[in-house]
């Protein structure tokens, strides 16, 4: 990118400087990061809590202006019927940019990291958009969500996991829902900022996967209080979120075994459940990043979240949620006051002269009985994250290339089975609480879901606000839930975990993406059309197969699945 348009980009995001894009905005949402591999953006800041302060990255001083706004332009002409300001009044009104996501699914539902999109085979859209508004310290901004989904029949899985409200399907008639979405208002005192929001909000560095918190599910409602940009201490610098909230269930109840009598072996259908609560559990969470000065580009993590079942009876309970003790049960959950905690530690650094980075996550969800445990089974319920992004420049056209690699294994451990808990076996985002990590049905992490593997690589040319990319994507489904269940696949033996291991499910496939502006900026259309091979849909055999000299095939097909997102700025 070439220092004009640089300067142009700024321009432009100034115009728009406090806004909330949500976590996940179509390419918009990694330029800010991307900025930072390149050079032109401030080398202190972490990325790893987000929404982040874009007058940061891009060096803007102007006082409490870019608050959880994050990277979209709006146009050049700007009409002031949609923007009013008053620098003296300390005032400011915006029309936020209207969001239009669309998602096809041909055989099953595909796709993740998506908000209050959900799981479901045919054609999804969610359309979103609001209003902003600043008073001198103080700010709000209202932008909801609506989502309509087709939700197409497909073949129901034999064995579902235990202790999660994490259908497959949100029931069986056509879904439509709407939310307060990226919504929040919030009060700054110099570094600091204090509120409630409904915002999606993502921690930690990965881009298509985070361990314990990202925008895989709605955005919940939660109060907040953190650093609104990095402070300076002794020892280098600080970035900080607390925060603490309420999560829904998914309001619909399934059979966890199959019901017999048919083959391939299906359990029943995901139906309404009239007697979920409409809150399930609450939470309190903390991540704390520090950056030594010692070490410029590297920036440390350490996060922490501890779930209660039911609801708080005052805001004091808040508190109490978060004092946790000793007192665990297998499985993390607490004997007390049936609550679970989440710990994770994360790390970036940031190579400028080389414009790349590293990042990675470790997260884990029982306590250790004491230290000899943790030393002799230190990979007992732990999950892992970790990647890699490099950029180069190509002076020939003014273009960058951008090289990615992600891998996340949140499948367990074999020590996950040998000390199994209520579900047989433990499997990550799964709790006692009966609920697991989830909100509205969905994982409040890594959205591959518990037991699942996931590595991505691709390439991708960038020139101004146009990204054209191939990238290759292979997820490993569940494996926790085909060694710990599935009778079907389990052979007449002693060892309980041989299975026919020709039966993993697994998605793998090529996605050809492209994103462009349109009409003086005012329109951003981005494009997404995924070749995708299934191996052993839902684990189960070929109903119609022959059997072959290694294995008798399972449900193998080819799919294509769409996306195109599309943006408006007034």
């Amino acid at each position: 990118m070439n220092k004009l348009f640089f300067w142009a980009f700024i321009a432009l995001f100034g115009k728009i400087s406090a806004q909330t894009v949500p976590v996940g905005f179509p390419f918009f949402d990694e330029a800010l990061r991307r900025e930072q591999l390149m050079g032109k953006a401030d080398s202190n800041l972490s990325f790893m809590i987000r929404p982040v302060h874009p007058r940061l990255g891009l060096g803007i001083k102007k006082t409490f202006e870019y608050d959880s706004a994050r990277f979209p332009s709006d146009s050049f002409h700007y009409e002031k019927k949609y923007h009013l300001s008053d620098a003296k009044a300390g005032y400011v009104f915006r029309i936020l940019p209207v969001l239009l996501n669309t998602r096809y699914n041909q055989h099953h539902p595909y796709g993740w990291n998506d908000g209050s999109m959900v799981p479901s085979k045919g054609f999804q859209w969610q359309l979103s958009g609001g209003i902003y508004g600043r008073y001198k310290f103080i700010e709000a901004q209202f932008r909801p969500e609506y989502v309509q989904a087709q939700n197409l029949p497909f073949q129901n899985p034999p064995e579902r996991p235990r202790s999660i409200d994490n259908p497959e399907r949100m029931g069986q008639d056509p879904y439509k829902s709407s939310f307060s979405g990226q919504s929040y208002i919030k009060v700054h005192i110099g570094p600091l900022s204090v509120g409630y929001s409904s915002e999606n909000l993502s921690w930690a560095g990965g881009y298509y996967n985070n361990i314990i918190l990202s925008n895989n599910a709605p955005g919940f409602g939660h109060y907040s209080f953190q650093t609104n940009r990095p402070i300076k201490t002794k020892y280098g610098r600080i970035e900080g979120h607390i925060i603490a909230g309420q999560l829904k269930h998914s309001g619909f109840k399934y059979p966890i075994t199959t019901t017999g009598g048919t083959w391939p072996p299906q359990a029943g259908d995901v139906v309404p459940d009239p007697t979920a609560p409409i809150f399930h559990s609450y939470f309190t969470g903390m991540n704390f990043v520090f950056q030594p000065k010692w070490l410029p580009g590297l920036f440390l993590g350490v996060m922490r979240i501890s779930q209660v079942s039911g609801v708080p009876t005052s805001q004091r309970d808040y508190i109490t949620a978060s004092i946790l003790g000793r007192e665990i049960g297998q499985g993390g959950t607490s004997i007390s006051l049936n609550r679970n905690q989440v710990i994770g530690v994360s790390a970036r650094y940031l190579l400028k002269e080389a414009h790349a980075e590293l990042y990675a996550e470790i997260g884990r969800e029982d306590w250790w009985g004491d230290f000899e445990d943790l030393m002799t089974r230190p990979f007992y319920s732990s999950v892992w994250m970790m990647g890699i992004k490099k950029l180069q420049w190509v002076a020939r056209d003014k273009s960058w290339l951008e090289f990615l690699f992600e891998g996340t294994h949140i499948k367990g451990s074999l020590d996950n089975f040998i000390q199994p808990d209520i579900a047989g076996y433990h499997s990550f985002y799964m709790h006692g609480n009966g609920v697991g990590w989830t909100n509205q049905g969905q994982v409040m992490g890594a959205g591959i879901g518990p037991g699942s593997n996931m590595f991505t690589i691709g390439v991708s040319k960038i020139k101004e606000m146009r990204q054209t990319g191939l990238y290759f994507e292979h997820v490993l489904h569940d494996d926790d839930l085909f060694y710990g269940r599935l009778p079907h696949l389990s052979y007449a033996a002693s060892n309980p975990l041989w299975k026919d291991y020709s039966k993993r499910w697994v998605d793998w496939g090529l996605k050809l993406h492209h994103h462009q502006p349109y009409y003086k900026r005012n329109l951003t259309v981005g494009y997404t059309l995924h070749l995708m091979r299934t191996y052993n849909f839902n684990w189960v055999y070929d109903p119609n197969g022959v059997a072959g000299t290694f294995r008798f095939p399972g449900i193998n097909v080819w799919s294509i699945n769409t996306e195109i997102s599309v943006v408006y700025f007034f």
